[in-house]
């Protein structure tokens, strides 16, 4: 110990004694090795957290020691002694340094420095870290103190090198962690085995002692390495190389750490530590290299009562290295690339601000600054068409020195959580603030185009839920990939039917992920979260079908359309949809107004579903020209316009319809006969950049027929409706038969007065906003045979199509009541009316009389006279009135006028009426008597009136009401088995 200038030294000799003048070898044979032993040359120092400017909580820190230094120089042979002085023995320029072998990292005896039995220099910087050195050195240092001005300069020994004075230094091995105030220093045990491995220069064997593993070796590099009884004043660095994958992947193998170090800083002055940056590799979640820049720097901090106090503070920041990423087949992911819209992402910024907490070795975190929330990563993508779309995300930073098992495991804990549950917990909510990511309504493709049709997958977006897989490509670990699970796209085909639609959620359909775009019979490579229900009146279907229809599937070029595919375990078609699915997919379509279209629809053919690939107008216009031509399912599609002046939006479908589909219960009646009947419906809106919509609507239903209460059917071969802008619309039907059955079957004896054609010449068709009626009035010649008369006789059949989603209606009439027909024979007359009116719910009106009787007439000259006889019965029924009545009258009418002068006439009128009004009757008797007397210039009537009504029970008794409940219990059991 020198304490003029703070000297504590050991010296240790090897092979010398002291012959009483000066120091000689003892074994001029044997290596002769003076050993000098320092204090402790670097101090680990506890790093507290963040500390603000002016923060007045933090006290004292801890701070431990390094181990002792021990520095060996060996004696050359041509110095035959040396002086026993303090001087001369830390004279050593004239010594030769001694380093620990390369590929060695134990000594011979643990806590020793002798290696292979010679003793070596080994130098503890930094704590925990044990070096010596690369290349041949030297020690400059002055042997007496040095005086300046009266100030004695403390001790120091400066290390020489080859390299204008730089010094090449390599780690060989690190000692155990002996302080436990490692928390937030960069330089962790692990990246001090790092700095070993990477500056060793020891080869490692592969797996099975094959072949060494390339591992990139460098030493440190030390610009200044002065060492004092305080500790050194140092500047060491280095930079390494990257591990090759395989390299990497064959440590892992062995269980050893693949070192993720880059680059190493790190400045002290006795021994305390002023500076440290150590940079990582790693990856973002994108799969883009990142780098882990962390710096520990000393911040000099005011403190009330203790003046200026210096802390060490650490500061991380993610350095983004490799800017763009390129994605597609091959590059890893679980269906070929096809769960991720964008060919490319590049990240725009280069460095992050500050995080939030000190990343660890052992763990993949968010990247979040030090406000507490997460930076948001600028990122433009690349879709599949070269457009850039600029959104922002949170990432995570992988650690490379986490193995691929270590990066799966933490992948998928920070990416734990529902993304579409609708009971988030904190955690889910965390997530999905994360994971779904605002597009703004940029236009991107959603998938690959197929050739030729660009802009076919396109969609403006307003936001996309990221995922993240844990494969990576061939050949390097396994990253984060980001992939697209979920989107809200806008659907223009979707938006011209349901207005308020809006952006809708979906899915990447099964089959484009599993299988491919063409490997799904219609192209399509999105399905929406929830089917959409289309309203689609009847008046842009000709009145012919309201064709409501769940779409779900959007296509590359077939459009939107049902989802009526059935998809096996490996996302393959495999066939069409149960008819019960595929029924449900159209739950409220009608047709003629009334009908549900989903019970007539028949099972589709799985070889038709092909014809839904690739659906071009000319592949349109042959498939409604074709006979046997049928498209299985609703095609939504919208395309712009060859002189790109606007778009054109087209709904066109073409099926067969069959029996209908009877539910368990059902014994209704069937109002329509589809069984051989063929649908076809094409709307076509044409929008142009002016906004003006022209809409041009084709309807055709063929071979069908109506039956109208079991009393009449019309047969209709084809029923077409056409309308367009500025036209009328053109209603047409052909192939009509009106035939009559059971009660009403004897007017089919009429039917050769009828028009072969009752939609040909003289028949009326009236298209209004309501609907169109269609039909025919006849007035029939008078019918004269001897003595008989029939007069006055019309026959009316009217259709009524309405748009307003009222059923179809049909009303058959004999004459009316305001023109009844007339029959005479003789002297006996009479007349009547007739007319009903049904729809599919059954017969809804009827209303009919029929009167008959005589009349005779006297003349005597003195006097002259009349009576007449009339009876009839009038009938009528008013379902939405929910009244009935049957009236039966007489009425009998008489005069006697004599010589001119006087008149008596009498006139008596009976009538007998049954109403029933709801679940109320009443039986209503009337009787009338009129006297009317002229006597020449003056008249009387007399009239004598009666009426009584007698109410009927409000309804017929119930089984319950006539059978008592025990006396039922007691009926059963006697037919019991």
């Amino acid at each position: 110990m020198r304490p003029a200038d703070m000297l504590v030294v050991d010296i240790g000799l090897v092979n010398l004694r002291f012959d009483g003048r000066r120091l000689v070898r003892r074994d001029p044979g044997a290596p002769t090795l003076i050993l000098v032993g320092l204090p402790p040359q670097h101090v680990l120092e506890e790093v507290p957290p963040q500390v603000a400017t002016g923060a007045t909580t933090l006290g004292p820190m801890g701070a431990v020691t390094a181990g002792s230094t021990q520095l060996a120089f060996s004696v050359p042979a041509d110095i035959d002694g040396l002086e026993l002085s303090l001087t001369s023995l830390l004279n050593w320029a004239r010594l030769v340094p001694m380093t620990v072998p390369t590929g060695l990292r134990s000594p011979d005896t643990a806590g020793s420095t002798v290696f292979q039995g010679i003793p070596r220099s080994v130098i503890e910087f930094p704590a925990r870290l044990l070096i010596t050195y690369d290349e041949p050195v030297d020690w400059v240092g002055r042997q007496e103190p040095q005086q300046v001005d009266g100030r004695t300069a403390l001790w120091h020994t400066r290390l020489h090198g080859a390299r204008d004075g730089e010094v090449l230094l390599r780690a060989f091995a690190t000692v155990a962690d002996r302080s436990g105030l490692t928390a937030n220093n960069p330089l962790t045990i692990e990246k001090l085995e790092d700095i070993v491995t990477l500056t060793s220069r020891a080869e490692l064997s592969g797996p099975g002692g094959s072949l060494p593993i390339e591992v990139p070796s460098a030493p440190l590099q030390a610009e200044q390495f002065i060492m004092t009884p305080m500790g050194a004043s140092a500047h060491l660095r280095g930079a390494w190389e990257p591990l090759s994958p395989t390299a990497r992947g064959q440590l892992q193998n062995l269980g050893k750490r693949a070192p993720d170090l880059v680059t190493y800083d790190h400045i002290t002055g006795l021994g305390r530590d002023q500076y440290i940056r150590v940079v990582s590799r790693g990856h973002l979640s994108t799969g883009h290299e990142a780098l882990l820049v962390s710096e520990l720097r000393r911040l000099f901090v005011a403190r009330p009562n203790d003046g200026i106090v210096a802390y060490l503070q650490r500061e991380d920041r993610v350095v983004v290295k490799q800017p763009e990423v390129q994605y597609g087949p091959g590059t890893g992911f679980t269906h070929g690339g096809r769960e991720m819209p964008f060919r490319a992402l590049r990240i725009t910024d280069r460095v992050t601000p500050p995080l939030h907490e000190p990343v660890s070795d052992h763990d993949a975190l968010w990247v979040v600054q030090s406000s507490g929330d997460d930076y948001e990563f600028t990122v433009i993508g690349t879709d599949h068409e070269n457009r850039k779309i600029s959104f922002t995300m949170p990432l995570v930073f992988v650690p490379d020195s986490l193995t691929q098992a270590e990066q799966e495991a933490q992948l998928k804990e920070l990416y734990a959580g529902d993304l579409h549950t609708t009971t988030p917990n904190a955690t889910d909510q965390k997530l999905m603030t994360r994971m779904n990511r605002s597009m703004g309504g940029q236009v991107m493709a959603m998938a690959q185009p197929p050739d030729g049709a660009l802009g076919s997958t396109s969609h403006a977006v307003g936001k996309l839920t990221f995922g993240l897989g844990v494969t990576g490509p061939a050949g390097r670990p396994r990253v984060g990939l980001p992939h697209v699970s979920a989107a809200e796209v806008r659907v223009p085909a979707v938006e011209q039917f349901t207005p308020n639609a809006g952006y809708l959620a979906v899915t990447f359909n099964e089959t484009f992920l599993r299988q491919s775009m063409e490997k799904h019979p219609a192209g399509a490579y999105l399905s929406l979260d929830e089917a959409v229900s289309l309203t689609f009146g009847a008046e842009k279907a000709g009145g012919v079908a309201s064709p409501n229809a769940a779409v779900k599937l959007i296509t590359s070029q077939a459009g939107v359309i049902p989802d009526v595919f059935k998809t096996g375990t490996a996302g393959d078609v495999v066939d069409a949809l149960p008819l019960a699915d595929i029924k449900a997919a159209f739950g409220g379509a009608k047709l003629l107004g009334f009908i549900d279209l989903g019970r007539y629809l028949q099972s589709i053919a799985k070889d038709s579903l092909g014809t839904l690939r690739q659906l071009g107008d000319d592949q349109i216009e042959a498939l409604l020209r074709a006979p046997n031509g049928l498209l299985p399912a609703p095609v939504l599609r919208i395309r712009d316009l060859a002189d790109g002046q606007g778009k054109e939006l087209r709904y066109v479908w073409k099926t067969a319809l069959g029996e209908r589909d009877v539910q368990p219960g059902d014994d209704s009646k069937d109002v329509l006969d589809v069984s051989h009947a063929v649908l076809t419906l094409d709307a076509r809106t044409v929008r142009s950049k002016e906004a003006v919509d022209k809409a041009t609507v084709e309807g055709r239903l063929t071979d069908f027929a109506l039956n109208f209460g079991g009393m009449a059917r019309v047969e209709i071969a084809d029923l077409k409706f056409r309308t367009g802008p500025g036209k009328k619309p053109d209603v047409t039907a052909s192939g009509l038969e009106l035939k009559f059955s059971n009660e009403l079957e004897f007017i089919n004896s009429l039917r050769s007065a009828l028009p072969a054609d009752g939609f040909g010449g003289g028949a009326y068709v009236e298209v209004q906003p309501s609907g169109i009626r269609a039909g025919y009035e006849l007035a029939l010649p008078a019918i004269g045979v001897g003595v008989f008369t029939l007069s006055n006789v019309a026959l009316g059949a009217e259709l009524v199509i309405p748009f307003d989603g009222k059923p179809v209606s049909f009303r058959f009439s004999v004459s009316e009541r305001s023109h009844p027909f007339n029959v005479s024979v003789s002297l006996f007359g009479g007349g009547g009316y007739f007319s009903m009116l049904v729809d599919a719910t059954g017969v809804q009106q009827i209303e009919g009389a029929i009167e008959f009787g005589g009349s005779a007439a006297l003349n005597l000259g003195v006097a002259s006279g009349g009576v007449s006889v009339m009876a009839g019965i009038r009938f009528e029924f008013d379902k939405a009135a929910d009244r009935v009545s049957l009236s039966g009258y007489l009425r009998c009418n008489g005069f006697l006028c004599v010589l001119g002068i006087i008149t008596v006439s009498v006139e008596f009128y009976l009538e007998l009426t049954y109403e029933k009004h709801g679940r109320e009757s009443v039986v209503r008797g009337r009787g009338t008597l009129t006297v009317s007397v002229r006597i020449a210039f003056f008249s009387k009537s007399v009239s004598l009136e009666l009426e009584r009504s007698f109410s009927g029970a409000p309804a017929d008794p119930t089984f319950a009401d006539c059978v008592l409940p025990r006396h039922w219990h007691e009926y059963c059991p006697a037919f019991a088995p």
